[in-house]
């Protein structure tokens, strides 16, 4: 288990400084292209069309990175309010995709939903 500084390096190196790393793009392009209908198999394809469209990587990069931080930032904050009853967070990330309301557990056509 990580003290608490160690989890707020981790969240900031891995989680969201992350997606600064040059491959980050082509990786999810990839990713996606080997598995089109799964979790969030759109996005591949919707990294190529904002590149096509003359987006920078960088600029894209930067964007992904922001709104990873308010992911972490929005998880943290709702772990302590409103928190989770007996503290019982181990293995939350397993559930996360059965919580997306449109029950697509987050593929292709779920942000429809929203």
């Amino acid at each position: 288990m990580a003290s608490r500084k160690e989890l707020l390096v981790h969240l900031w190196m891995d989680v969201i400084n992350g997606h600064l790393r040059n491959d980050t793009l082509d990786n999810t392009i990839a990713n996606c292209a080997r598995n089109p209908d799964g979790p969030f198999g759109d996005t591949g394809p919707a990294i190529k069309r904002i590149l096509n469209a003359g987006a920078s990587p960088r600029d894209l990069r930067l964007v992904l990175r922001a709104a990873a931080y308010e992911a972490a930032f929005g998880t943290l904050y709702a772990m302590g309010d409103p928190g989770v009853d007996d503290n019982d967070v181990l293995m939350l990330h397993e559930e996360l995709l059965t919580a997306d309301p449109s029950g697509m557990d987050g593929r292709p056509g779920s942000a429809d939903f929203v």
